[in-house]
């Protein structure tokens, strides 16, 4: 059996536009197993809902979508966790993943989606990269441009500046080692959240 994956996390009970794209582009053979597997903060049944429906326009089935909880660290919305508090729900879900790959790898048929959609909350978010601003403690070791996933950040004069074609991944703010990135004036006292499982290294991009 033909099987097509995707792993991604809930943006406001929505798609990433990232993955959107990927689905508009997708060309597989028809009748191929399609699973997908949502990270989530707090609820995620609404962006299988949305994969459902993206996988839909192009013709093809989702045969298994599922959810796993993952620690919450949106910090420009509220104060995300500290890693070291986080190792209990990692853990957990370790045995959640395991169950998901051996229902996958039978062919289970199973979509756990709830119909809601918020797409106007997702609406022209790259636009609001205006808020970052960098402090003084930035060392200038451009970690944030290398791995930022839609390449929106770029050094000039040694300090990252945004292009305006955000996604909101959070990576620059929770991955600066020297914490001089801040989104408007609500993130100076909170945490950063970053999964310590993952090295900064693993996510610079190879291209």
């Amino acid at each position: 059996m033909r099987k097509s994956d995707s792993f991604f996390p809930s943006y406001y009970l929505n798609l990433p536009r990232a993955v959107r794209a990927f689905v508009e582009k997708l060309e597989i053979k028809p009748g191929t197993y399609i699973f997908s597997v949502v990270t989530m903060g707090g609820v995620g049944h609404g962006s299988t809902a949305a994969m459902l429906k993206a996988l839909k326009a192009k013709g093809y089935k989702l045969n298994y979508g599922k959810n796993v909880k993952m620690p919450a660290n949106y910090v420009l919305l509220y104060n995300p966790s500290e890693p070291n508090k986080c190792g209990k729900l990692l853990d957990k879900n370790d045995s959640a993943l395991k169950k998901f790959a051996t229902e996958i790898e039978a062919g289970t048929q199973s979509v756990r989606q709830i119909p809601l959609v918020l797409n106007n909350m997702y609406k022209n978010i790259e636009s609001l990269d205006f808020k970052f601003a960098v402090k003084d403690s930035c060392t200038s070791c451009g970690l944030c441009e290398k791995i930022c996933p839609v390449r929106n950040i770029r050094l000039e004069s040694g300090k990252p500046e945004w292009l305006r074609r955000c996604e909101h991944c959070v990576g620059c703010i929770s991955w600066c080692p020297a914490r001089a990135i801040e989104y408007g004036n609500k993130t100076y006292s909170r945490n950063r959240y970053y999964n310590p499982r993952i090295k900064a290294d693993e996510l610079i991009r190879k291209d």
